[in-house]
């Protein structure tokens, strides 16, 4: 086969068979339903299917009674995610550890069958918070905040929360008031709620992310830092200290325009009268510039009765004359550019005309732009038969001319460079439309906002390019790379697709084989048992170097292709300590017809053709292998 231990597809230590033994204990699998009306996590928490708590829902989660086997005293509830959509994994294991300060109590989480679902999801169990929610509080008069004791009873626990999830480079981005809890009856505790069960700003209304996410799609506004939630944090004090949305009966396209002319602070206040020692942390708080927001230590600063600096906003660049585009006027370069690229095929038409270069040159007094823009005209007549020569591509670059801190936006999509990940989840999974954002890195769509970063840095830092790998691994085809490897690269929350495990909420790669081992009795299985998906999935999730399996994988020899497969799901299984796995091992001995003739000696294959089905049965795939090797 040209395949041996010696070249890494399975450790040395196992060319014996008899040294092939499976360690154990054997890995624990997920948990199932134990009753019609209850599924059991991790063995200790049921979940009871029929009594929702829909007050407890979030936008992408729904919410049940819950209870501890060991502790019934304790009052809980569970989250159900939504399948397809990544959960925030890391901030899942450090809440989990209870480092998050005034932070609902995440108690633990799993990948459980759920019957209205007919599959496996992330469900999380929480704390149960006994106050309910603020506004829910408010709505009923059984709570009001005034402007002298709002800083200590409300302003200063959440600033505390977001700062200690900052303090471990985590972000929160869920703050909004129906989302703010308390933790006990007499409303002393109060607490952020749930954050983790869709990707970072996903379940938020657009007026409580700054305005570059705003402008974002759900699943690409990224995720973030401090000084998003900080932004967040200001909105809600608005919010709660009025007692009633000012900017209710905006559309979120009319308030995001509103918020692009006059800036965030006075488009969501307007004429609302606001105690006058409240309207400087606002304004620091709700800044458009994140140089310009108010960081903890001004927060702090504030609290504390101590000095801080009032915020000095700089005037919106803007031109002295007006752009007609689409039959409107306008004067700054940032609205125009998001009306560009909602309008590609008019923006292209109008780029490319005079009276546009002539308002980049006179209007906005840029003339060192002009040349950019121009080279990027010649370029789409240069290469008017490919991609960079249509009007996507040519609105995108001079969108990042326009507004270079604005969403990366491209054929319709629109995400932060940190948000690329769950938009590419969000539109391959739940929008079946993958092929836009696989676009956006082998056309190097992101280098147009990187060029204008570096330019713009006065150090003239050399800005690191976070799409060089995902791009290399799209540009590979092979099993275990291309676009399936991107997808579980960057979203580590997010389960296997493949239809062989899909429906067994396969997250973690010790999940995987047993999942595939259950896929064995259920399905024809005349196939290869790794498919595109779980190829990308092990090389995402599995630590070891496994290059030279998916080499062998990717051949066009049957023979080395199949070993190739065993060899990978052969060490899986060593590494991972995984028990016997009776039904695979049947799957894949079934498929080693031509790795068996490829031995031309006769009596060889008769041999083989003997002892494989007793190494089936054993369920040990490393031992098959060695044999077969």
């Amino acid at each position: 086969t040209g395949l041996d231990p010696s070249e890494g597809l399975i450790p040395q230590e196992l060319e014996n068979s008899d040294d092939a033994k499976l360690a154990e204990p054997p890995m624990e699998e997920p948990a199932q339903t134990s009753s019609t009306e209850s599924v059991l996590l991790r063995e200790r928490y049921l979940i009871y299917v029929r009594q929702p708590l829909p007050e407890l829902n979030t936008p992408s989660a729904k919410a049940f009674i819950a209870e501890d086997r060991l502790q019934p005293e304790r009052a809980l509830y569970a989250l159900i995610c939504t399948p397809g959509l990544p959960v925030r994994l890391n901030g899942i294991k450090h809440i989990k550890n209870g480092d998050a300060t005034n932070v609902l109590p995440l108690i633990d989480w799993d990948t459980v069958y759920w019957p209205a679902l007919g599959q496996k999801t992330v469900i999380i169990v929480y704390a149960r918070p006994l106050g309910g929610k603020l506004i829910d509080r408010m709505a009923r008069n059984e709570i009001k905040f005034t402007e002298y004791d709002l800083p200590n009873r409300l302003i200063s626990p959440l600033t505390q929360a977001i700062q200690s999830l900052a303090y471990h480079n985590l972000s929160y981005r869920a703050m909004r008031p129906e989302n703010i809890l308390f933790l006990d009856n007499e409303m002393e505790q109060i607490v952020l709620g749930p954050n983790v069960t869709a990707p970072a700003g996903y379940d938020q209304p657009s007026m409580f992310e700054p305005i570059d996410r705003a402008m974002a799609l759900p699943a690409g506004r990224g995720t973030g830092d401090s000084l998003d939630d900080i932004y967040a944090l200001g909105v809600n004090i608005i919010l709660i200290l009025l007692g009633y949305n000012p900017v209710q009966k905006m559309k979120d396209e009319e308030l995001l325009e509103a918020r692009l002319i006059t800036g965030s602070y006075t488009a969501i206040c307007g004429s609302e009268k606001l105690p006058m020692r409240l309207i400087e942390p606002l304004r620091g708080m709700l800044a458009d510039d994140p140089n310009e927001r108010w960081d903890f230590g001004e927060i702090n600063n504030w609290l504390t009765g101590q000095k801080f600096n009032p915020v000095k906003r700089k005037p919106q660049r803007k031109s002295n004359t007006y752009f007609r585009f689409l039959g409107k006027d306008y004067s700054s370069p940032r609205i125009l550019a998001w009306y560009f690229s909602k309008n590609p095929k008019d923006a292209a038409k109008a780029i490319k005309s005079d009276e546009f270069l002539n308002w980049l040159e006179r209007g906005l007094k840029q003339p060192e732009k002009i040349s950019t823009v121009t080279g990027a005209i010649q370029n789409a007549k240069f290469y008017a038969d490919s991609y960079q020569g249509t009007d996507d591509y040519l609105t995108s670059r001079i969108t990042a001319i326009l507004d270079p801190s604005s969403p990366i936006r491209y054929k319709g999509l629109a995400f932060m460079q940190d948000g690329y990940g769950p938009m590419l989840a969000s539109e391959w999974i739940r929008n079946n439309n993958p092929k836009p954002a696989a676009d956006v890195l082998s056309h190097s769509i992101t280098a147009f906002w990187q060029d204008v970063e570096k330019e713009q840095s006065e150090e003239n830092i050399e800005t690191t390019d976070e799409f060089s790998k995902p791009r290399g691994l799209l540009a590979i085809q092979d099993p275990g790379y291309g676009l399936e490897r991107v997808l579980y690269e960057t979203n580590p929350g997010l389960i296997c697709q493949s239809p062989y495990v899909i429906k067994d909420g396969v997250m973690l790669i010790e999940q995987l084989l047993p999942a595939l081992d259950k896929a064995a009795n259920e399905i024809e299985t005349s196939g290869q048992p790794i498919d595109r998906h779980i190829a990308g999935f092990i090389a995402a999730r599995f630590s070891e170097d496994i290059h030279p399996h998916l080499k062998a994988i990717a051949s066009p020899k049957p023979d080395t292709s199949i070993i190739g497969i065993l060899s990978l799901l052969a060490l899986l299984q060593w590494k991972l300590k995984v028990p016997a796995i009776l039904a695979l091992s049947s799957w894949v001995g079934g498929l080693l017809g031509p790795a068996i003739n490829a031995y031309h000696n006769r009596k060889t294959r008769i041999e083989l053709e003997r002892i494989i089905p007793r190494l089936v049965r054993k369920g040990s795939l490393p031992e098959l292998f060695n044999l077969i090797d």
